[in-house]
């Protein structure tokens, strides 16, 4: 029995999913990756799940219950200008996801432990970026839009 069989005349119509619409979302957080651009600027990338079950919510109606379970991506990357803008952000996200204060993370994958699966609550806004000349509207979530989760795992 084979696993998949390609199939082009049987392919998704589009790219996929719009960006989520601009608004407030319970998401946990459910992968973080060290990755590099294109230019070589490096950054940490955070895949985030819509989180189930709260869409009756007050202020997430149009968010979470419309969207649960939807994944994205959004990344902190480091800025030659500033290069605390990425410690002060990570710390920001740290303490929203419920990290103890002075908790010292010595590697990434710490920090990384510590952090999958947490619940937190993000601001999504959009971001435009061009691609092999075409546009495309990405979520993005500022440093001062995370969180800390309204709706404790256990209440859903």
């Amino acid at each position: 029995m084979n696993f998949l069989k390609t199939d082009y005349d049987h392919l998704p119509e589009g790219g996929g999913y719009d960006a989520l619409p601009i608004g407030n979302y319970e998401v946990v957080i459910k992968d973080i990756n060290e990755k590099e651009a294109a230019t070589g600027n490096a950054g940490i990338a955070f895949q985030l799940e819509v989180r189930h079950g709260i869409g009756n919510e007050a202020g997430l109606v149009n968010a979470n219950g419309k969207f649960a379970g939807r994944v994205f991506f959004t990344t902190v990357w480091n800025s030659e200008r500033n290069p605390e803008y990425r410690f002060t952000t990570l710390n920001a996200i740290a303490v929203a996801a419920g990290a103890s204060n002075k908790r010292i993370y010595e590697t990434f994958e710490d920090f990384k432990k510590e952090l999958i699966n947490k619940p937190v609550r993000v601001a999504v806004t959009h971001d435009v970026s061009t691609f092999q000349g075409e546009d495309r509207v990405q979520e993005t979530v500022a440093p001062w839009d995370w969180e800390p989760t309204q709706i404790a795992l256990e209440n859903v």
